[in-house]
């Protein structure tokens, strides 16, 4: 079982990359939401996700790697990420919620 990174600073977890799709699709349903609200504050992330799905669908298994540094390049991004990331807990099953949580992870910088 194939395993990418999610990394952001010094900060690295590991995913299964059979399970990195759903976290995908789970972050992007809440991303798509908020941008019909708000598109000048989430549509970056919208982008964002485009390139980490290219990546999952075009790498070998265990290179399909999340660099968030790329995208992180504020604490107001960063913040909107963690908002993301915690209302897509709330809509995900059970497999799915511990892969969120490595997101959530690695944006703690120590």
């Amino acid at each position: 079982m194939a395993h990418s990174a999610i990394r952001y600073k010094d900060n690295t977890r590991y995913i299964q990359d059979s399970l990195l799709g759903g976290v995908l699709r789970a972050i992007f349903e809440v991303t798509d939401s908020k941008v019909t609200d708000s598109p000048i504050k989430f549509g970056w992330l919208l982008e964002a996700i485009h390139e980490w799905w290219s990546d999952f669908e075009d790498m070998p298994p265990g290179l399909k790697d999340i660099e968030l540094d790329k995208w992180l390049i504020d604490d107001e991004k960063k913040t909107d990420l963690e908002e993301i990331l915690s209302i897509a807990q709330d809509n995900v099953d059970t497999e799915i919620y511990p892969e969120i949580t490595k997101f959530i992870e690695a944006l703690k910088v120590k």
